[in-house]
C-alpha cells in the first residue's frame, strides 16, 4: 500500500511540473550551496556559475568560493565570467597568496582573451592592482568602478 505522498508523486501531471526548467534551476542552486569538491562535475555547469556568483558576492573573503568560480569559468569556458572572477579573486586577495595567485593564472591563462591574459599577469607580477581598472566590470560582483577594496585600503 502506497502513502497519500508517494499517490501524488505518481501523478503524471505533478511529475510533469517537477521536470520543468525551473525543477532545473532549483537543483543548480541546492549543488551549489552544497558542493564539496573544487571542480563542479556535473551537467549544469553555467547555472551553477551564476550561484557561485552570487555567494562570492554573499561572502567575498572566501578563498574557496573564488577558487571553485574560477575552476567554473574556465570547466564552462566562459571567458567573461573568468575575467570578471579573476578580478574579484585578486581584489580580495591583493598581495597574498602569490603562489595560489600564480598557479590560478597559469590554469586560467588559456580561456582567458589576449588582452586580459595580460593585464591580468601585469597585476600578479608586479603587485598592482591598479592594472585591473583596464577590465570589465560586468562580471564583476566586488568591484564598484573605484577598484579600491576596503582590505587595500589599511
Amino acid at each position: 500500500m502506497n502513502s497519500p505522498i508517494w499517490d501524488a508523486l505518481a501523478d503524471w501531471e505533478l511529475n510533469a511540473d517537477f521536470d520543468s526548467p525551473n525543477t532545473s534551476r532549483i537543483q543548480a542552486a541546492f549543488d551549489a550551496q552544497h558542493s564539496k569538491y573544487l571542480i563542479y562535475k556535473g551537467h549544469q555547469g553555467k547555472r551553477i556559475l551564476y550561484h557561485f556568483t552570487r555567494m562570492v558576492a554573499a561572502d567575498p573573503d572566501s578563498l574557496r568560493l573564488h577558487t571553485k568560480r574560477i575552476y567554473l569559468s574556465i570547466a564552462c569556458f566562459h571567458r567573461d565570467s573568468l575575467e570578471g572572477a579573476f578580478a574579484d579573486f585578486l581584489l580580495v586577495l591583493g598581495k597574498r597568496g602569490p603562489k595560489l595567485r600564480q598557479r590560478l593564472f597559469e590554469q586560467a591563462r588559456s580561456v582567458m582573451k589576449p588582452k586580459v591574459r595580460n593585464i591580468i599577469q601585469r597585476a600578479i607580477e608586479e603587485d598592482d592592482l591598479s592594472e585591473l581598472s583596464k577590465l570589465s566590470t560586468k562580471y564583476s560582483v566586488l568591484i564598484d568602478g573605484r577598484f579600491q577594496p576596503a582590505s587595500l585600503n589599511t
